[in-house]
C-alpha cells in the first residue's frame, strides 16, 4: 500500500483470545492479517502464538499500535508501520 511516492505502509491486524477473564491470562493469536509486510515478525503471527511476543517484535521493528480493543475474552490489535 503506498501513500506518497517512496512511502510504503504496512498494516498488521491481530484477533486474539484468552482462556479466562483473569486480566493477566496470556492472550493467544487466533488470526493475523498482514497488508504489506510484517518482516521480520511474520513468524510470530501464527494461531496459538503469544500476542505479547508478537506485539513486542512489531513494536521493536518500527510498528506503532494504533488500536487495542479488549472485550474480555477476545480482542483486536492493529499495528501500522510507515517505511
Amino acid at each position: 500500500m503506498s501513500g506518497t511516492i517512496g512511502t510504503t505502509v504496512d498494516v498488521v491486524t491481530i484477533l486474539w483470545q484468552r482462556t479466562s477473564l483473569i486480566p493477566l491470562t496470556q492472550q493467544t493469536i487466533v488470526q493475523a492479517t498482514v497488508i504489506g509486510s510484517a518482516a521480520p515478525c511474520a513468524n510470530t503471527l501464527n494461531p496459538g502464538d503469544c500476542l505479547i511476543a508478537a506485539a513486542l517484535c512489531l513494536l521493536g521493528n518500527g510498528f506503532v499500535q494504533v488500536l487495542n480493543l479488549d472485550s474480555g475474552l477476545t480482542g483486536v490489535a492493529v499495528f501500522i508501520r510507515v517505511r
